[in-house]
């Protein structure tokens, strides 16, 4: 992730977007932001609570439950909003946006510029528009069938921390499947290499090392 500070380029980004006359009162707040294929746009662990306007690239934003299962809920380009929710709660836990292509954001602080954003009407119909077509696709959407060792691998990369499943007995809990066939799959990934094993039920996946 890469942030601009480049007036001129804001400036230009912001005249592409359909925001631009409701977003005019917040330019001197606004700056850029780019991300790389496959770098997380917003996710739970996310400190900065930010608004994003996509102004190049596209982004997946998709669910995932604690056992692994992935729901797609929706796909962003031009003109897809980021953060409308987090202008009324805190963020959606399990929630993620991911870069699908390289990826450039106008965006702004939340906390620095909520109050501006509420009493901005022309604004808050732009955002009720964006969140009713979410809503739309979300009552459609089903699960992405995956396997359980696919599961696994999921739960690993969103749901442990740095990465590192720790605790058989917990983990297959959460996985809905035996200790046992959890012990299988991450003898299976250790041989390939895409695990490491850190300690007693401990394992870690290797592109995080």
């Amino acid at each position: 992730m890469k942030r601009s500070y480049d007036k001129a380029l804001i400036e230009a980004c912001l005249n592409q977007t359909v925001f631009c006359s409701s977003l005019q009162e917040l330019k001197n707040h606004l700056f850029l932001i780019q991300y790389k294929k496959g770098e997380f746009v917003t996710s739970p662990f996310q400190n900065e609570p930010l608004f994003q306007i996509v102004i190049h690239g596209s982004l997946s934003i998709y669910f995932v439950r604690d056992d692994g299962s992935v729901h797609s809920l929706s796909d962003g380009q031009e003109n897809y909003l980021l953060g409308e929710m987090e202008l009324f709660s805190h963020q959606i836990g399990n929630v993620y946006a991911e870069a699908s292509q390289d990826l450039t954001c106008l965006a702004l602080s939340i906390e620095k510029s909520k109050s501006q954003l509420l009493t901005n009407c022309l604004f808050l119909q732009l955002v009720c528009s964006s969140l009713t077509q979410k809503m739309r696709s979300i009552t459609a959407m089903d699960a992405v069938p995956a396997s359980l060792k696919q599961r696994v691998l999921t739960y690993m990369r969103y749901k442990c921390s740095c990465n590192e499943l720790k605790g058989l007995q917990q983990a297959s809990f959460h996985l809905n499947c035996s200790a046992r066939q959890l012990q299988r799959i991450l003898n299976q990934y250790e041989a390939e290499g895409t695990v490491v094993k850190t300690g007693k039920g401990s394992y870690r996946l290797t592109d995080s090392l």
